[in-house]
């Protein structure tokens, strides 16, 4: 399929889990996407991906991607801008212990709470930042950040910096939706749900009842995969979207409906 071929992508946090599977879904469909992650790039990246490794909240990253973007896009232009980087350092058996462990504002360290929103919330700030000039000096653009059911509810458990961040992030979303639509810019989120990710693959590897036990919450009765986000994305950033901005859109397999 070719549905985003001449058009371009910055995707934050594709070094593996959601990210890599937005990258390598768009590249596949004909875009040309400059990828960006702290970790090492993944192996095999097609040629359609370019890799910048670099921490999100730096502030010469975003202007870095953005300008790569441009230089491949057959305008200058950078069509699309997917902020699917972040961290939700929880402390679960089977996982190696966070480096800055998130819970309760009563107990959590003042440094992991400005670390969480700085990754989570200013990091997407300082790429969108850098995209929407561009994206409104082409009259075009659209923006998918990779958000929670957290922001629209609360965690779990307790989350706090996290769930604040998704929450802001979901704000933000809103804000250039408000203020950009008139330039044909869209803004929107994703909010997930439980999702296999390497993130959390630890804790059922551990205790596969684990996995057992949160499908059975969730009404579609299964875990969903970084694929289920991807098509998500991939709708809201396609010209299927074209009248969708603002919006959350939840995938979460009906969790949501079950939390009181």
């Amino acid at each position: 399929m070719t549905e985003f071929v001449g058009r371009t992508a910055v995707v934050t946090g594709a070094g593996g889990g959601m990210g890599l599977a937005i990258a390598l879904h768009l590249a596949t469909q004909g875009a040309s996407v400059v990828a960006v992650d702290l970790k090492d790039p993944p192996s095999g990246l097609p040629d359609g991906v370019c890799y910048l490794r670099g921490d999100v909240t730096d502030p010469g990253l975003a202007p870095a991607a953005v300008e790569e973007a441009a230089r491949r896009s057959p305008d200058g232009a950078i069509d699309m801008l997917v902020n699917a980087a972040g961290v939700a350092w929880f402390t679960e058996p089977g996982l190696a212990p966070p480096p800055f462990p998130d819970g309760s504002i009563v107990d959590l360290e003042p440094e992991t709470w400005r670390r969480v929103l700085d990754i989570n919330l200013t990091g997407p700030m300082l790429f969108a930042r850098a995209a929407l000039p561009v994206m409104r000096d082409h009259g075009r653009g659209a923006l998918v950040h990779i958000a929670s059911i957290a922001g629209l509810r609360t965690a779990d458990g307790p989350l706090d910096a996290y769930q604040v961040s998704k929450a802001g992030l979901i704000s933000l979303s809103r804000a250039i939706a408000a203020r950009y639509g008139p330039n044909g810019i869209r803004s929107n989120t994703v909010c997930p749900g439980a999702i296999l990710t390497p993130m959390i693959a630890g804790i059922y590897e551990h205790d596969p009842s684990r996995a057992t036990s949160m499908a059975a919450r969730v009404p579609l009765r299964r875990v969903g995969s970084p694929g289920d986000v991807c098509a998500a994305v991939s709708y809201l950033l396609s010209d299927a979207a074209s009248f969708v901005t603002g919006t959350d859109l939840v995938v979460d397999g009906g969790w949501l409906t079950n939390l009181g």
